[in-house]
């Protein structure tokens, strides 16, 4: 009896000692994937093509494993991947992943590089115009088989000996096509020091400009209003301009309507000005004159408080008076005597 028991129990203990391996087996197996030990954030990625990718690849930031991915399932028209990343790598609101080549034989990773402000909340799914789908070289090659088999043979030769013709009939223009370039092209060689430092005076004409921008501006904006104030002036002088106009107008009907009696008097000014005319040179002498006279005048008073002048010509009172008094009609004058030769003045003898 006690034997069947131990029996059984050593049974059972089997089976329990068999599923708990296997739990552990597979704990270790998955231990990334236990809710309780992972740490990683999980997030989704569209593709318009998986290019290979595989469920269990690694995830790369900056070439470093920081995740794996999860599931690879079709949304639509892209191919949704589900990755993981872990918890401390911070993705920005500009994150780009890339599926990459990992190895020569053609494995992929995902390579994610984070940019941009923000973080991205866990569940998050980047769009197609954040991802790129890998270039596939098989595919490219057979593009380029198809595409190859599509072309008319006949007519690509046909083309090619059309244009070996042409350029038979022009080999002088073509050579010296060729020579012009070649030329061309030793002399940007040769000039390549002259280039260099014809572009780092623009350069320093560029900074230049941009530190004097703002005298530029202030230039420009002072030539604005010197330009607005003579715009302001022109319409002030077009203005003067129509005044002068009207103004010569009535003039003229003024003149037409007063020409009898301004015709003597312009007569009149017309004899003056004749007369002056007449007498231009003898003024233009007495002015002249005047000058030196007008100097020795001043130099005269400023010697004292009295003065002495002399007038050429010019006869003295003394000899005069009795000459106009009696052409007058007036007799002499009080102190005067009758007697008295006014002549005597002039050779100094006494009255």
């Amino acid at each position: 009896m006690m034997e069947r028991y131990s029996r059984r129990n050593v049974f059972r203990l089997g089976i329990v000692g068999t599923v708990v391996v296997l739990a552990v087996v597979l704990a270790a197996l998955q231990v990334r994937s236990l809710p309780f030990v992972s740490s990683a954030a999980g997030y989704r990625a569209l593709f318009l093509d998986a290019g290979g990718l595989q469920v269990g690849a690694t995830v790369r930031v900056a070439g470093v494993d920081a995740g794996y991915v999860t599931g690879i399932d079709i949304d639509g028209a892209a191919v949704a991947v589900s990755f993981t990343v872990d918890a401390p790598i911070r993705l920005g609101e500009r994150t780009r992943v890339d599926i990459a080549t990992a190895t020569v034989l053609g494995a992929r990773n995902l390579r994610v590089t984070p940019a941009g402000d923000g973080q991205l909340r866990p569940g998050t799914t980047i769009g197609t115009d954040s991802t790129t789908s890998p270039y596939q070289l098989t595919e490219a090659l057979g593009d380029l088989t198809d595409r190859s088999e599509r072309i008319d043979s006949e007519q690509l030769a046909e083309s090619m000996r059309v244009l070996t013709s042409t350029l038979r009939r022009v080999p002088d223009d073509v050579a010296a096509a060729v020579d012009g370039v070649g030329r061309l092209s030793a002399v940007i060689a040769e000039r390549d020091d002259s280039l260099r430092d014809l572009l780092g005076s623009a350069e320093t004409v560029t900074a230049l400009l941009a530190e004097r921008s703002g005298q530029i501006d202030g230039l420009l904006t002072d030539a604005n209003s010197v330009l607005g104030e003579l715009q302001d002036r022109r319409a002030v002088l077009d203005a003067l301009f129509d005044n002068v106009t009207a103004l010569s107008r009535h003039l003229d009907g003024v003149v037409t309507d007063n020409e009898a009696q301004l015709a003597p008097t312009l007569a009149s000014l017309q004899s003056v000005l004749t007369v002056v005319q007449s007498n231009r040179d003898s003024i233009t002498s007495a002015i002249d004159r005047l000058g030196p006279y007008i100097t020795e005048l001043g130099e005269a008073v400023s010697s004292g408080p009295f003065f002495n002048s002399y007038i050429q010509n010019l006869i003295p009172g003394q000899i005069i008076a009795p000459f106009v008094r009696a052409a007058l009609g007036m007799g002499p004058a009080p102190g005067d005597n009758s007697t008295v030769n006014p002549l005597s003045a002039l050779n100094g003898t006494p009255p």
